[in-house]
Protein backbone atom coordinates (compact mmCIF):
# COMPACT_ATOMS: atom_id res chain seq x y z
CA UNK A 1 0.00 0.00 0.00
CA UNK A 2 2.83 2.36 0.93
CA UNK A 3 4.55 1.76 -2.43
CA UNK A 4 1.32 2.42 -4.27
CA UNK A 5 0.85 5.74 -2.46
CA UNK A 6 4.46 6.76 -3.12
CA UNK A 7 4.08 5.89 -6.81
CA UNK A 8 0.86 7.92 -7.06
CA UNK A 9 2.54 10.87 -5.33
CA UNK A 10 5.47 10.67 -7.76
CA UNK A 11 3.08 10.75 -10.72
CA UNK A 12 1.33 13.79 -9.28
CA UNK A 13 4.66 15.60 -8.79
CA UNK A 14 5.69 14.86 -12.37
CA UNK A 15 2.34 16.16 -13.57
CA UNK A 16 2.77 19.37 -11.59
CA UNK A 17 6.32 19.82 -12.88
CA UNK A 18 5.19 19.28 -16.46
CA UNK A 19 2.33 21.75 -16.03
CA UNK A 20 4.76 24.36 -14.67
CA UNK A 21 7.15 23.70 -17.54
CA UNK A 22 4.41 24.18 -20.11
CA UNK A 23 2.93 27.29 -18.52
CA UNK A 24 6.27 29.03 -17.82
CA UNK A 25 6.90 31.99 -20.11
CA UNK A 26 9.29 31.34 -22.99
CA UNK A 27 11.34 34.00 -24.74
CA UNK A 28 11.29 33.92 -28.54
CA UNK A 29 11.52 36.28 -31.49
CA UNK A 30 8.24 37.87 -32.57
CA UNK A 31 8.07 38.59 -36.30
CA UNK A 32 4.34 39.09 -36.81
CA UNK A 33 3.38 40.74 -33.53
CA UNK A 34 0.53 43.15 -33.13
CA UNK A 35 -0.07 46.25 -31.04
CA UNK A 36 -2.53 46.95 -28.23
CA UNK A 37 -3.20 50.57 -27.28
CA UNK A 38 -5.77 52.79 -25.66
CA UNK A 39 -6.40 55.26 -22.87
CA UNK A 40 -7.22 55.09 -19.15
CA UNK A 41 -9.62 57.75 -17.86
CA UNK A 42 -11.47 58.63 -14.67
CA UNK A 43 -15.11 59.75 -14.52
CA UNK A 44 -16.32 62.05 -11.78
CA UNK A 45 -14.56 63.80 -8.91
CA UNK A 46 -11.71 61.84 -7.28
CA UNK A 47 -11.58 61.55 -3.48
CA UNK A 48 -9.68 64.06 -1.42
CA UNK A 49 -6.14 63.14 -0.32
CA UNK A 50 -5.58 61.42 3.01
CA UNK A 51 -4.23 63.84 5.60
CA UNK A 52 -1.43 62.80 7.95
CA UNK A 53 0.15 64.51 10.94
CA UNK A 54 3.83 63.66 10.89
CA UNK A 55 5.00 62.06 14.12
CA UNK A 56 8.53 61.01 13.20
CA UNK A 57 11.06 63.42 11.66
CA UNK A 58 8.70 66.41 11.24
CA UNK A 59 11.78 68.64 10.97
CA UNK A 60 12.65 66.86 7.71
CA UNK A 61 9.34 65.50 6.37
CA UNK A 62 7.18 68.43 7.44
CA UNK A 63 4.59 68.55 10.19
CA UNK A 64 1.69 67.56 7.89
CA UNK A 65 1.38 65.57 4.67
CA UNK A 66 -1.39 65.03 2.15
CA UNK A 67 -1.21 61.78 0.21
CA UNK A 68 -3.19 61.22 -3.00
CA UNK A 69 -4.07 57.52 -3.24
CA UNK A 70 -5.88 58.33 -6.50
CA UNK A 71 -4.35 60.97 -8.77
CA UNK A 72 -6.44 62.38 -11.61
CA UNK A 73 -5.46 65.14 -14.00
CA UNK A 74 -7.89 66.49 -16.60
CA UNK A 75 -9.89 63.28 -16.57
CA UNK A 76 -6.82 61.06 -16.88
CA UNK A 77 -6.20 58.39 -14.25
CA UNK A 78 -2.51 58.43 -13.36
CA UNK A 79 -0.45 55.55 -11.92
CA UNK A 80 -2.42 52.80 -13.68
CA UNK A 81 -0.75 49.78 -15.24
CA UNK A 82 -2.00 47.76 -18.21
CA UNK A 83 -1.09 44.07 -18.44
CA UNK A 84 -1.79 41.45 -21.10
CA UNK A 85 -2.41 38.13 -19.37
CA UNK A 86 -2.12 34.77 -21.09
CA UNK A 87 0.94 35.40 -23.26
CA UNK A 88 3.10 32.29 -22.89
CA UNK A 89 5.76 33.00 -25.51
CA UNK A 90 7.19 36.24 -26.88
CA UNK A 91 9.69 39.07 -26.47
CA UNK A 92 12.40 38.85 -23.79
CA UNK A 93 11.70 39.72 -20.19
CA UNK A 94 13.38 42.98 -19.27
CA UNK A 95 12.30 44.06 -15.81
CA UNK A 96 12.88 41.47 -13.09
CA UNK A 97 14.03 44.24 -10.73
CA UNK A 98 11.79 47.03 -9.48
CA UNK A 99 13.83 50.13 -8.56
CA UNK A 100 12.44 52.52 -5.96
CA UNK A 101 13.80 55.51 -4.05
CA UNK A 102 12.88 57.10 -0.75
CA UNK A 103 13.01 60.79 -1.61
CA UNK A 104 11.57 63.73 0.33
CA UNK A 105 9.74 61.20 2.54
CA UNK A 106 8.00 59.67 -0.47
CA UNK A 107 8.46 56.32 -2.18
CA UNK A 108 8.94 56.82 -5.91
CA UNK A 109 7.45 55.61 -8.13
CA UNK A 110 4.02 55.18 -6.55
CA UNK A 111 3.23 52.26 -8.87
CA UNK A 112 5.40 49.96 -10.92
CA UNK A 113 5.61 46.42 -12.20
CA UNK A 114 8.13 43.63 -11.99
CA UNK A 115 8.37 40.35 -13.89
CA UNK A 116 8.36 36.97 -12.18
CA UNK A 117 10.17 34.44 -14.35
CA UNK A 118 8.92 31.32 -12.60
CA UNK A 119 9.07 29.34 -9.38
CA UNK A 120 12.14 29.03 -7.19
CA UNK A 121 14.44 31.46 -5.41
CA UNK A 122 16.47 32.30 -8.52
CA UNK A 123 13.35 33.38 -10.40
CA UNK A 124 11.94 35.71 -7.74
CA UNK A 125 11.39 39.32 -8.74
CA UNK A 126 13.63 41.77 -6.90
CA UNK A 127 12.84 45.03 -5.17
CA UNK A 128 15.69 47.53 -5.04
CA UNK A 129 15.32 50.54 -2.72
CA UNK A 130 17.66 53.51 -2.32
CA UNK A 131 17.29 55.95 0.58
CA UNK A 132 18.02 59.48 -0.66
CA UNK A 133 16.90 61.13 2.59
CA UNK A 134 18.86 61.90 5.75
CA UNK A 135 16.26 60.11 7.93
CA UNK A 136 15.66 56.39 8.38
CA UNK A 137 13.17 54.61 6.12
CA UNK A 138 11.96 51.03 6.62
CA UNK A 139 10.68 49.64 3.30
CA UNK A 140 8.20 46.91 4.27
CA UNK A 141 6.67 44.96 1.36
CA UNK A 142 3.50 42.88 1.75
CA UNK A 143 2.08 40.30 -0.62
CA UNK A 144 -1.61 41.18 -1.00
CA UNK A 145 -3.86 38.11 -0.97
CA UNK A 146 -7.51 39.05 -1.26
CA UNK A 147 -8.43 41.08 1.80
CA UNK A 148 -5.35 39.81 3.66
CA UNK A 149 -1.65 40.40 3.31
CA UNK A 150 1.60 38.60 4.09
CA UNK A 151 4.80 40.34 5.22
CA UNK A 152 7.75 39.59 2.95
CA UNK A 153 10.53 41.39 4.86
CA UNK A 154 11.27 44.60 6.73
CA UNK A 155 14.69 46.23 6.42
CA UNK A 156 15.82 49.60 7.72
CA UNK A 157 17.81 52.08 5.67
CA UNK A 158 19.10 54.47 8.35
CA UNK A 159 21.53 56.59 6.34
CA UNK A 160 21.37 58.61 3.15
CA UNK A 161 22.77 56.47 0.34
CA UNK A 162 21.81 53.17 2.00
CA UNK A 163 20.52 50.68 -0.53
CA UNK A 164 18.98 47.22 -0.49
CA UNK A 165 18.21 44.65 -3.16
CA UNK A 166 16.11 41.69 -2.08
CA UNK A 167 13.82 39.12 -3.66
CA UNK A 168 10.04 39.24 -3.29
CA UNK A 169 8.82 35.78 -2.30
CA UNK A 170 5.39 36.17 -3.87
CA UNK A 171 3.45 32.90 -3.66
CA UNK A 172 -0.26 33.46 -4.32
CA UNK A 173 -0.86 37.12 -5.08
CA UNK A 174 0.11 39.41 -7.95
CA UNK A 175 0.19 42.67 -5.99
CA UNK A 176 2.80 43.90 -3.50
CA UNK A 177 2.28 46.91 -1.27
CA UNK A 178 5.32 48.74 0.10
CA UNK A 179 5.01 50.96 3.16
CA UNK A 180 7.49 52.64 5.45
CA UNK A 181 7.29 51.49 9.05
CA UNK A 182 8.77 54.82 10.15
CA UNK A 183 6.37 57.07 8.21
CA UNK A 184 2.76 55.96 7.74
CA UNK A 185 2.19 58.30 4.78
CA UNK A 186 4.76 56.57 2.55
CA UNK A 187 3.02 54.07 0.24
CA UNK A 188 3.90 52.39 -3.04
CA UNK A 189 2.53 49.48 -5.05
CA UNK A 190 3.96 46.84 -7.38
CA UNK A 191 2.12 44.64 -9.88
CA UNK A 192 3.81 41.27 -10.38
CA UNK A 193 3.51 39.96 -13.93
CA UNK A 194 4.50 36.67 -15.54
CA UNK A 195 5.42 38.14 -18.93
CA UNK A 196 6.90 41.40 -20.27
CA UNK A 197 3.64 42.61 -21.84
CA UNK A 198 2.79 45.43 -19.46
CA UNK A 199 3.15 49.19 -19.35
CA UNK A 200 2.65 52.10 -16.96
CA UNK A 201 0.19 54.51 -18.57
CA UNK A 202 1.51 57.88 -19.69
CA UNK A 203 0.68 61.25 -18.17
CA UNK A 204 -1.94 61.69 -20.89
CA UNK A 205 -3.54 58.36 -19.94
CA UNK A 206 -2.40 56.57 -23.07
CA UNK A 207 -0.66 53.21 -23.28
CA UNK A 208 0.89 51.14 -26.05
CA UNK A 209 2.10 47.52 -25.94
CA UNK A 210 3.82 46.16 -29.04
CA UNK A 211 5.32 42.90 -30.30
CA UNK A 212 2.29 40.99 -29.04
CA UNK A 213 2.14 37.48 -30.56
CA UNK A 214 -1.12 36.75 -32.40
CA UNK A 215 -3.67 35.12 -30.12
CA UNK A 216 -6.51 35.55 -27.64
CA UNK A 217 -5.68 37.17 -24.31
CA UNK A 218 -7.08 39.00 -21.30
CA UNK A 219 -6.27 42.70 -21.14
CA UNK A 220 -6.14 44.08 -17.58
CA UNK A 221 -6.13 47.73 -16.50
CA UNK A 222 -5.05 47.92 -12.86
CA UNK A 223 -4.88 50.65 -10.25
CA UNK A 224 -3.82 49.79 -6.68
CA UNK A 225 -6.82 51.51 -5.06
CA UNK A 226 -9.48 51.23 -7.76
CA UNK A 227 -8.78 47.59 -8.57
CA UNK A 228 -8.77 46.12 -12.05
CA UNK A 229 -10.92 45.93 -15.16
CA UNK A 230 -10.61 43.23 -17.80
CA UNK A 231 -11.39 42.80 -21.47
CA UNK A 232 -10.98 39.83 -23.78
CA UNK A 233 -8.95 40.73 -26.85
CA UNK A 234 -7.83 38.99 -30.03
CA UNK A 235 -4.57 40.15 -31.55
CA UNK A 236 -4.06 39.41 -35.23
CA UNK A 237 -0.74 39.09 -37.07
CA UNK A 238 0.68 42.61 -37.29
CA UNK A 239 -2.74 43.83 -36.23
CA UNK A 240 -3.85 46.67 -33.98
CA UNK A 241 -6.26 46.44 -31.07
CA UNK A 242 -7.78 49.53 -29.47
CA UNK A 243 -9.08 49.17 -25.93
CA UNK A 244 -9.76 51.90 -23.38
CA UNK A 245 -10.92 51.79 -19.76
CA UNK A 246 -12.87 54.21 -17.57
CA UNK A 247 -12.62 54.13 -13.76
CA UNK A 248 -14.65 55.95 -11.12
CA UNK A 249 -15.37 56.05 -7.41
CA UNK A 250 -13.14 55.95 -4.34
CA UNK A 251 -11.99 52.33 -4.55
CA UNK A 252 -11.41 49.95 -1.67
CA UNK A 253 -7.66 49.24 -1.69
CA UNK A 254 -5.37 50.82 0.91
Amino acid sequence: MYRILMFAAAIMLVGIWQADSVSAYQEASVTDGGTVSGKITYKGTPPEPEHFRVVKNPEFCGEERDFYHIAVKKGVLLDAIVVIEGVEKGKPMASQTMSMVGQNCTFLPYTGAVEKKGKGKKNRPVLEVLNEDTVIHNPHPFEMIGAGRRSLWNIGLPEKGDKLSKGLRVKRGNVVKVQCDQHDFMHAWIRVTTNPYWVLVGKDGSYNIDQVPPGKYTLVAWHPILGEQKKDITVGAKGTVKASFEFSGAGTGR
